[in-house]
């Protein structure tokens, strides 16, 4: 006697259907609820700039939302970055990320001594004043160390300008200064949040 019933039609939807089921609850739940967070109030300044009359309340992003959101999805990251932490005190911002320099620069020439700093895998920590007003940000870096050594500010200059600058734009670098998007008047760095307020 055949103890498999035959596939038929009567149950082909309701396996299907809880089979979407599943996918969607796993991911539904793929990201933490400080991404979400993240997420609700990034889409917020979004909509808040193309309004004609924009709420000029502030926004507060936590380091929690901002740290969901880079690792979790929210921003395309360039290849051989990862593990990417940012915390913050007032106007000082500290970041930390394992970065492949072979992948990050992959395709691309190494004809200057001073790159060969440049190469493997590093732990990289960075310590930057940060302030943006009147919908100009500023970015000043303080220091980046490899694995715990410091790297010369001459070699980080060149190496923005070599590398990072002609592929992601000219806000990359140890000094920047580039405009905010949305309507984005003022962010200021407190104790691991930003407050940031359009008008």
């Amino acid at each position: 006697m055949n103890r498999f019933r035959p596939i038929t039609a009567s149950w082909i939807l309701p396996v299907a259907l809880c089979a979407l089921f599943l996918v969607a609850a796993h991911a539904r739940q793929s990201h933490s609820a400080a991404y979400a967070s993240a997420v609700r109030k990034i889409d917020f300044l979004d909509q808040n700039g193309r309004s004609p009359n924009p709420s000029t309340s502030p926004t507060v992003l936590t380091a929690a939302e901002w740290n969901a959101y880079l690792n979790e999805g929210g921003v395309k990251l360039p290849g051989g970055l990862s593990s990417i932490r940012i915390s913050s005190e007032p106007a000082v911002a500290h970041g930390e990320a394992d970065i492949d320099f072979d992948q990050l620069t992959a395709n691309r020439t190494r004809s200057n001594p001073l790159l060969a700093l440049f190469t493997g895998k590093h732990h990289v920590t960075v310590a930057a004043r940060a302030s943006a007003v009147n919908g100009i940000a500023t970015v000043h870096v303080q220091s980046v160390m490899f694995d715990g050594v410091e790297v010369p500010m001459i070699a980080l200059e060149y190496f923005s300008n070599k590398y990072l600058r002609p592929k992601y734009g000219s806000a990359y670098g140890p000094d920047s200064t580039f405009p905010l998007h949305n309507r984005i008047s003022t962010a200021v760095l407190g104790s691991n949040q930003v407050t940031i307020t359009q008008r």
